[in-house]
């Protein structure tokens, strides 16, 4: 089954006129982008805040970003 669903997802086929309109292939959009980001970013970024908070609870260093303001 998965050599028969391989050649058909890397097939590449020219794309036809929708309604006489040339459709593009599709792209991520700004909001896919962001959608990303949100889902992949903002956790690291909370992670790593956590992370240095516990290193600042622990050794009374300041490591984190807020240190610069």
């Amino acid at each position: 089954m998965i050599n028969r669903l391989i050649p058909r997802l890397t097939k590449r086929e020219k794309p036809q006129p929708i309604l006489g309109h040339d459709i593009d292939k599709p792209r991520i959009t700004a909001a896919g982008w962001l959608l990303i980001f949100m889902y992949l970013g903002v956790p690291a970024m909370l992670i790593g805040g956590l992370i240095d908070l516990l290193i600042q609870l622990g050794t009374g260093q300041c490591v984190g970003v807020w240190c610069l303001l």
